[in-house]
């Protein structure tokens, strides 16, 4: 009996962690993200389960993918661009509309005001594009569909 009541409650402690398949960023995250040198974002990144696709990355663009697919199969992306001399820029893509509306539905409270809105190319497909500041920090949330929606939340120091 008290093995079965182990391996029940070390299955109830690990379900969280065997039913979450990717990590979503949060804004505020993302912001001390661009703060970070790229060995700090490499080991922070890849503690929430994302691994480096060396063959995508280059000296200042770091490349990286969730360990696990998501619920319809896709892999979540985050991005580290830095040029010397520059703010760092944080990227991640994902097929989230759930989290990308939180996004968009908390960016007033942040301090964030829509600077402006257009439709750009991205992969091939029409995207919308929507830009916003908050004074130090510039954030981009951009949506399109290709075999599925994506939706990629981008933030750099303004």
């Amino acid at each position: 009996m008290k093995r079965l009541v182990f391996i029940v409650v070390a299955f109830i402690a690990l379900l969280p962690r065997l039913a979450r398949a990717q990590y979503n960023f949060p804004v505020a995250e993302m912001q001390k993200l661009t703060a970070k040198n790229v060995s700090e974002f490499d080991t922070y990144v890849m503690e929430k389960e994302y691994s480096m696709d060396n063959k995508a990355s280059t000296q200042i663009l770091k490349v990286y993918h969730a360990d696990k697919p998501a619920a319809d199969g896709k892999t979540y992306t985050v991005t580290r661009y830095q040029v010397p001399h520059a703010a760092c820029k944080i990227e991640f893509t994902t097929t989230d509309k759930k989290y990308y509306l939180d996004i968009k539905s908390k960016l007033e409270s942040m301090g964030f005001k829509l600077v402006n809105d257009q439709v750009k190319t991205i992969n091939g497909a029409q995207a919308q594009v929507y830009s916003y500041s908050n004074g130090p920090f510039t954030l981009i949330l951009s949506n399109y569909k290709t075999d599925v929606t994506w939706y990629m939340v981008t933030i750099h120091a303004s």
